[in-house]
C-alpha cells in the first residue's frame, strides 16, 4: 500500500489583507487544492489561527481541509502554536516567515530585502526577519523562491547551498474577479488617459521619482498618474507628492484594480529592488505596455516585452513615456511580446513543482508522517 504523506500548510495569510506575498500564497493553495485530485497518497491540511478569513479570499478549498487551531494570533501563533499542531507532518510556508522550531518544513523566501540597505524598514522589523531567515533557511528541508535573482540573493546573503533552493514564480491573479469599471468615474478618469503605478509607501518602490516627474513635466501635464497601494508603518515614511494630475487610490478591490489595468495607457514599475514584481504579469494579462526599472529581476521577468529606464533617472523615464505616447506600433509590439512572456508564468506549473519537490524530499527522508 502506498504510504500516505501528511502535509500542513501555514495558512495564517488568510487572516491578512492581500498584498503580493499573500496573493502568491493564496493562488498556490488554490492550485494545490486542484492537484490533490491526482495525488491520492497526500493529505493536505491548512492550519490558521482562530481569526476571521479576510473577505478577498473567495475560493473555498475542496480537497484541502482548513482547520483553525490555538488561542494566539499573528507571529505568536505562527511561532508558538503552529509548530505544535503541525508536528505530525511536513509544513509548507509560503509567506517568507516560518516557525523557528519545526524541522520538517519547507520555506518560501520571496526576497531578502531585509538583508540589504535598500529599504527604510524599521530596525526591529529587519532584525526579526533576519533571525527567522537565517535560522529557518539553515534547518528547513528545502527553500522556494520566485526568481533566479532572488535565488542568487538567498545564496549570497544566507549561504544556502544552490541545490537547496528551487525557483517558482508568480502568475496573473485577477482573472476570477469581474471588472468594476465604476472606479473610473469615481476617480474622474477617462479610458487610456492615465498611466498606472502599483506599490506601497516603501522607499524601494521608488514611487516619488515618478510622481515628481508627473508633477513637474509640462509634457505630461495632461496625462494622469494613478497610484495604487496601501501605507504600512513598518516601512518608514515616504511623503506623497501632490499634483492635479496625480491620483492616489489607497487600497482598492481586486475587480477595481483589474479595471484600472485594463484602461490604462501602461504600467510604470520603478522599483529599486524586487524579488519578482507581480504587477508586471498582471499588466501583461490585461494587454497594456510596460515601462520598468532597469534592474536584473525585471529583465528576467519581462525579457524583451518592456521598455527599461534607469530607476534613478526621471529623464530616462520621461523619454520612454514619450515613446509610448507617440508610437502606437511600439505599444502593440510590446503587448504582443508580453502575451508570449506571460505563458511562462502559470500558477499550476509552480504548484506542480512545489508538490513534486515536497514528495521527493519526503521520500528521500523515508519518514513516516502519518
Amino acid at each position: 500500500m502506498e504510504q500516505m504523506i501528511k502535509i500542513y500548510l501555514n495558512c495564517r495569510f488568510l487572516t491578512q489583507r492581500i498584498t503580493g506575498v499573500q496573493r502568491f500564497a493564496y493562488e498556490m493553495c488554490c492550485e494545490l487544492d486542484k492537484l490533490l485530485n491526482d495525488y491520492h497518497s497526500l493529505q493536505i491540511i491548512g492550519l490558521m489561527p482562530k481569526r476571521p478569513i479576510q473577505g478577498q479570499y473567495e475560493h473555498v478549498f475542496v480537497n484541502i481541509k482548513l482547520q483553525t487551531c490555538g488561542r494566539l494570533s499573528g507571529h505568536l501563533w505562527e511561532q508558538l502554536e503552529l509548530p505544535f499542531f503541525a508536528r505530525k507532518g511536513y509544513l509548507i510556508n509560503l509567506c517568507n516567515v516560518a516557525p523557528l522550531f519545526h524541522f520538517r518544513q519547507f520555506i518560501t523566501l520571496h526576497d531578502v530585502i531585509f538583508m540589504t540597505n535598500m529599504d527604510s524598514q524599521k530596525w526591529w522589523f529587519k532584525l526579526w526577519y533576519r533571525l527567522i531567515a537565517r535560522f529557518t533557511s539553515r534547518f528547513a528541508i528545502h527553500a522556494f523562491t520566485v526568481s533566479e535573482f532572488s535565488k542568487s540573493e538567498i545564496i549570497r546573503y544566507l549561504s544556502v547551498p544552490n541545490s537547496k533552493v528551487s525557483v517558482l514564480g508568480n502568475g496573473a491573479s485577477l482573472f476570477n474577479y469581474p471588472y468594476q469599471d465604476k472606479i473610473l468615474s469615481r476617480l474622474c478618469l477617462d479610458e487610456e488617459s492615465y498611466f498606472l503605478i502599483i506599490g506601497s509607501n516603501s522607499a524601494r518602490k521608488n514611487i516619488n521619482l515618478v510622481t515628481s516627474l508627473f508633477a513637474a513635466s509640462t509634457n505630461l501635464s495632461k496625462i494622469k498618474l494613478v497610484v495604487v497601494g496601501g501605507s504600512y508603518t513598518n516601512l518608514g515614511q515616504v511623503n506623497q507628492i501632490q499634483a492635479t494630475n496625480i491620483v492616489y487610490t489607497g487600497y482598492i478591490a481586486d475587480g477595481e484594480l483589474r479595471s484600472l489595468y485594463r484602461h490604462a495607457k501602461g504600467l510604470i514599475f520603478p522599483s529599486l529592488y524586487e524579488g519578482f514584481g507581480i504587477p508586471v504579469v498582471e499588466a501583461m494579462a490585461e494587454f497594456i505596455p510596460l515601462i520598468v526599472a532597469d534592474i536584473p529581476v525585471m529583465h528576467e521577468v519581462c525579457g524583451d516585452s518592456a521598455l527599461y529606464f534607469n530607476p534613478m533617472s526621471s529623464q530616462q523615464l520621461e523619454l520612454q513615456l514619450n515613446m509610448l505616447l507617440t508610437s502606437p506600433d511600439l505599444c502593440l509590439s510590446l503587448i504582443n511580446l508580453s502575451a508570449k512572456q506571460l505563458a511562462s508564468y502559470q500558477w499550476a506549473k509552480f504548484a506542480k513543482i512545489t508538490l513534486s519537490t515536497v514528495i521527493q524530499k519526503a521520500d528521500n527522508e523515508n519518514c513516516d508522517c502519518t
